[in-house]
């Protein structure tokens, strides 16, 4: 499937990256998952948020997973220096949250293009963009755009390829 067929969303305000990737990854993904939009995540999640609107990490790696109706894994893991081609990071789209190069937290929405590379739905687009007005794009980075600070987050659709939805009997 071409997910870029599906419009990109952009951010509301500079700190709702992760409700327009929880948006769009809702609508990528389906499988009867919920369809809703970002204000309405932000509702929803607003006691993991802190004074600013952005996703407290730890509460977000919780709730995401712990939200029977997202149907979702989330994992920390360790960068830098990740194997990121290693990480769950299959045909599905898959929510990163990481540190960008210029030191402040950000999400994407990633799959992939071709070794080395993810195709990303960029929510904080155009930059600087006003609030309200930003679009989104999609852009082809390298995996190692995501290899910063100290750890990425990653979020996926449940079951992930080749696992099964029947517990272990």
């Amino acid at each position: 499937m071409s997910y870029r067929t599906i419009p990109s969303i952009g951010q509301m305000h500079e700190n709702s990256c992760w409700a327009a990737c929880l948006a769009w990854w809702l609508k990528a993904v389906g499988g009867g998952r919920p369809s809703w939009t970002q204000a309405k995540i932000m509702e929803i999640y607003r006691r993991s948020l802190d004074g600013d609107g952005a996703m407290i990490p730890e509460y977000m790696v919780q709730a995401w997973r712990n939200d029977q109706r997202l149907k979702m894994g989330t994992m920390v893991f360790k960068t830098p220096h990740a194997t990121l081609d290693r990480l769950p990071i299959g045909p599905t789209p898959v929510c990163i949250a990481f540190k960008h190069v210029t030191g402040f937290a950000h999400m994407n929405v990633i799959w992939p293009s071709e070794p080395g590379k993810v195709w990303c739905m960029e929510p904080y687009w155009p930059f600087p963009g006003v609030n309200g007005k930003r679009t989104g794009r999609f852009v082809e980075r390298e995996l190692d755009h995501y290899n910063y600070g100290d750890n990425v987050i990653l979020a996926w659709a449940n079951p992930f390829e080749g696992e099964s939805s029947t517990p272990p009997g």
